[in-house]
């Protein structure tokens, strides 16, 4: 008989799939001080890690909107991180010092987001 109430189970299961995320994202933030190749490859798991999370989700949603919520949120700016990295990168028209500070503020919603689940 399982007792732990639902959202408590939710996260314990959640917990290794969201470290992942978070681990990608710690790596993403420091590789910003690397070279274009350490931080692409860096971006490429922190969207390889969110891709996964984001599924995972799919199939075991929260059972609290709220903290749903703030799991999608942190998800999608994890998202956001990789793909705006990605492109500055990767695209020949891209400028990664430019878009330094638009990723700035998406990893300071990150962080946001993380406290508020590292809170719950």
């Amino acid at each position: 008989m399982d007792t732990e109430p639902p959202v408590e189970h939710w996260l314990i299961h959640a917990a290794a799939i969201l470290r992942r995320v978070t681990t990608a994202e710690t790596r993403f933030s420091a590789s910003m001080r690397m070279s274009r190749v350490t931080m692409l490859a860096a971006a490429d798991e922190l969207d390889t890690a969110t891709s996964e999370a984001m599924g995972w989700m799919v199939g075991h949603p929260c059972p609290d909107p709220e903290l749903d919520g703030h799991v999608a949120l942190m998800l999608s700016t994890c998202a956001a991180v990789a793909a705006t990295a990605q492109r500055a990168l990767i695209h020949p028209s891209g400028n990664i010092e430019a878009a330094f500070g638009r990723l700035s503020d998406l990893l300071a919603a990150f962080d946001f987001h993380s406290q508020t689940l590292g809170a719950w």
